[in-house]
């Protein structure tokens, strides 16, 4: 019989559980607010355990919004050893130390397929933001789009398509012909064009506006950061000086947690065969 055990996560791994379920799997669950074993043997139960995405948020806990206690990585990865570790957003330094204790572990944000995937309900809820924290409409609105990769051509896409003026940023020369190819506006001078902007997203997870770019942006404008963390906005410099700014982390399990989930199934049933 196919086990699994699910420790931590949001409602993604919450529906998850209950899609395995469906599909004759047994699973166990630890930190989504349906507790029927103790993490530790959950552990035990299962040579695959399924764990969050992301993560972490604070580098000392699995990400676990569903319940109030905290679930300490370290106290984690004392536990588990010789087991599949499938879990979103994982840094190296982790990856180290599981690989350490015998494991293996499968960042399934490194999966090409959920990414492209995951872009479709980023962007929509990108314009949930947008529709919930300006006055305008998207249609003739200018629309920055720091980042011209999988979730940067979603988006501009999609905001093209409800009649917003598309401006986009990338530094790589094949990205900025394919932003011109496409129609969209090309950012040259960041630092006077930002100005007129009415939103401006980011999908860049390395800091693109600092103290000097944020200055340049009208207080008005609101600033969506879509990347992972530490994201690509001084956010502690933004906030003190009243800027609208908004880091939206782990749109599609908020946005649409059963599509996402099932997107995760299917790199789980792969994985266990």
């Amino acid at each position: 019989m196919k086990c699994v055990s699910i420790i931590g996560g949001d409602n993604r791994n919450l529906i998850l559980s209950n899609l395995l379920k469906e599909e004759g799997y047994t699973v166990f669950r630890f930190g989504l607010g349906t507790e029927e074993k103790s993490m530790e043997e959950c552990i035990k139960e299962s040579n695959f355990i399924i764990t969050a995405t992301p993560f972490s948020l604070d580098a000392e806990n699995i990400y676990s919004p569903l319940v109030d206690k905290k679930i300490n990585i370290q106290k984690f990865i004392d536990l588990i050893h010789n087991k599949t570790i499938i879990a979103g957003s994982i840094s190296e330094e982790y990856i180290n130390k599981f690989s350490c204790n015998g494991n293996r572990v499968v960042d399934i944000m490194k999966d090409n397929n959920l990414v492209i995937k995951n872009t479709i309900p980023t962007a929509e809820g990108v314009v949930k933001i947008i529709i919930e924290n300006t006055n305008i409409t998207i249609n003739d609105s200018n629309i920055a789009i720091l980042g011209f990769g999988r979730v940067g051509k979603r988006l501009a896409k999609v905001l093209n398509g409800m009649g917003a003026n598309i401006f986009c940023l990338d530094t790589k020369k094949e990205e900025v012909a394919n932003i011109e190819r496409c129609g969209y506006n090309i950012l040259k001078d960041i630092y006077k064009e930002l100005t007129s902007m009415d939103v401006i997203v980011n999908t860049v997870p390395k800091q693109i506006l600092g103290k000097n770019e944020i200055n340049s942006i009208n207080k008005s404008t609101l600033i969506i950061d879509v990347s992972s963390k530490p994201g690509g906005v001084d956010f502690e410099y933004a906030n003190q000086n009243g800027y609208n700014v908004i880091h939206a982390l782990g749109l599609p399990g908020k946005i649409a947690p059963v599509t996402s989930a099932k997107y995760i199934k299917e790199i789980v049933e792969n994985l266990i065969v």
